[in-house]
């Protein structure tokens, strides 16, 4: 059986075109903090989680107002970042060439529809993404496959042709149960750690022909 060539890149948002963990440590240790949520490094659990499934799983018992009361925490945050200032090195130059090469390229992120049209914007990457899966787009989020699952559906294509470039465990969870080749960012967690899980680790994408060379 051949090899599928690959035709399609996905990437995540957060940790991978924009390195927002402070904004985020930052804000749901505050949460964790207020709400007596008695779990070690809050953030790096639900990292690459979706909102909805973080207060359906750790605010459970949190009355109506309180859960809203973080839901708009959480947007004003994500509103307020000047996403210019987090770009992942060589990511918007890397994504340019994949489109002048004909790739297909795609977003799949536990973000919001609101978050991602500011950062897209802020970035000039509004038109650059042939398929977006954001929170409001799947049931299930990370590391449920769903969203991959439906950004290769989107786009017609085999999870053999797709790469996956994500940084957070649960964001590679869900491309390997995608059946994806997932390729680690380490912006989050150690390289050491992500090579047991991926298929290859990059620190970011400033040697674009080193990033080229997982693509062949």
């Amino acid at each position: 059986m051949t090899k599928s060539k690959i035709s399609t890149i996905l990437f995540g948002l957060d940790g991978v075109v924009v390195d927002t963990e402070r904004e985020y440590d930052k804000f749901w240790n505050k949460i964790a903090l207020e709400n007596e949520i008695k779990i070690e490094n809050f953030p790096a659990v639900i990292k690459g989680m979706t909102l909805n499934s973080v207060i359906e799983l750790y605010f459970a018992i949190s009355s109506a107002e309180e859960k809203l009361a973080i839901r708009k925490a959480c947007f004003d945050m994500e509103q307020s970042i000047d996403y210019t200032k987090k770009v992942i090195p060589g990511v918007l130059e890397f994504i340019a060439y994949l489109k002048k090469e004909g790739y297909r390229v795609g977003l799949v992120t536990s973000s919001p529809a609101s978050k991602v049209r500011v950062a897209l914007s802020q970035l000039s990457l509004e038109d650059t993404f042939d398929t977006i899966i954001t929170s409001d787009s799947i049931k299930k989020g990370k590391p449920d496959p769903m969203g991959y699952v439906l950004a290769k559906n989107n786009l017609g294509v085999l999870s053999s042709e797709c790469a996956v470039f994500e940084d957070s465990f649960t964001g590679i969870k869900a491309a390997t149960y995608a059946f994806m080749r997932v390729i680690g960012i380490a912006t989050t967690l150690p390289a050491d750690f992500l090579k047991d899980y991926t298929y290859a680790v990059i620190s970011d994408f400033s040697d674009k022909e080193v990033v080229k060379a997982y693509l062949e």
